[in-house]
């Protein structure tokens, strides 16, 4: 009897941990057991150096999916973001409490940004095509009436230059493509309203350029925001495109002295003193802040809801509920620029 109870205790123990811990284990390492057989092939084989550095990146990327999913990519980006704050801060002795500091931003922005799985969820996708599809309809009535105005304008016989015997009819209002398609959030505000970028340039920046850069900007998207009236939702866009331009143009400005490109939030001259002009990253830097800059227009765009009543869409209340239904998400990502510009 009890050899029988020994044998049926051993029975239940192979059945109900064991052979199940056994197969778990398997079942989670097989994958990594392979991609570590496979390394060690590759680096016995005599390739060149450089294949197989590519093929451990790649074997390491695989293991992280594998493990982690599409969470992987916060320990991609926390990885590439180390690395850029050593190598920009490589000549200061306190690159080990930047990095500290970044690394507890980042851990911070995680808690209360949206990670890319639930980014791709049936949710939250749909909420960001919406507000991209409002963005664009409200660029669009501006472009319908900017274009109307340059009409109106020729008909009166008006908007034209003079080069020597040269008539130019050259009069713009607005310009989409830098627009839908920009370098930079500054290129969407002088493109936005060329003629009212410039009157506000001359009349209200230069004029307060004496109180400093930032407390001038500030002034001139106060203007701009009285200008189009007292309005809750406009003044938020407003200010709030205000702090993105700022950030981004020092931000840009900075990096562009570090790497000497031309990364700048404008387009260089052509003898600008950069020393990368045309390299493959110069373009993948100005590629991410253009996409950077349609993140926010998107954002910015969202609170212009056709679906909304007329009366809605001015009401204070209005504007945070859309702007949380987006997790504050370009206002976060702006905070994360500024202390990344202060870090660096």
């Amino acid at each position: 009897m009890e050899a029988f109870g020994r044998q049926e205790f051993l029975q239940f123990l192979a059945e109900g941990c064991i052979v199940p811990t056994v197969q778990q284990g398997l079942e989670q390492v097989w994958q990594l057991l392979l991609v570590c057989l496979l390394g060690r092939i590759v680096c016995r084989l005599g390739l060149p150096a450089h294949v197989k550095h590519l093929c451990s990146l790649a074997g390491g990327i695989y293991g992280l999916y594998v493990f982690f999913g599409l969470h992987m990519v916060w320990v991609i980006a926390l990885t590439l973001l180390s690395f850029l704050i050593l190598f920009l801060c490589r000549r200061s002795s306190s690159r080990g409490v930047f990095l500290s500091l970044a690394i507890l931003v980042y851990l911070l922005m995680g808690s209360v940004l949206p990670s890319p799985h639930i980014c791709c969820c049936r949710r939250t996708f749909p909420i960001w095509l919406h507000a991209y599809e409002n963005a664009v309809s409200f660029h669009f009535s501006n472009y319908f009436v900017s274009y109307l105005s340059e009409t109106t304008i020729v008909m009166c016989g008006a908007g034209f230059s003079e080069d020597k015997d040269n008539l130019k009819w050259d009069i713009t209002v607005a310009r989409p493509l830098n627009v839908e398609l920009p370098r930079s959030m500054v290129e969407v505000v002088t493109s936005w309203n060329q003629p009212m970028s410039h009157w506000l340039n001359k009349y209200v920046f230069k004029s307060a350029l004496k109180l400093g850069t930032f407390p001038a900007i500030l002034v001139t998207y106060t203007a701009s925001a009285l200008l189009h009236g007292l309005s809750f939702h406009l003044g938020a866009v407003l200010l709030s495109l205000g702090f993105i331009t700022y950030v981004e143009h020092v931000l840009r400005k900075k990096l562009a002295a570090i790497f000497s490109a031309c990364i700048l939030s404008k387009r260089c001259p052509n003898d600008c003193p950069h020393l990368n002009k045309k390299a493959v990253w110069v373009y993948g830097i100005n590629l991410f802040f253009s996409a950077l800059s349609i993140f926010h227009l998107t954002y910015l765009g969202s609170l212009f809801d056709l679906d909304a009543d007329d009366d809605k869409g001015y009401m204070a209340s209005h504007t945070i509920q859309k702007w949380s239904e987006l997790n504050w998400a370009s206002h976060w990502v702006m905070l994360g620029c500024w202390i990344f510009y202060w870090l660096i």
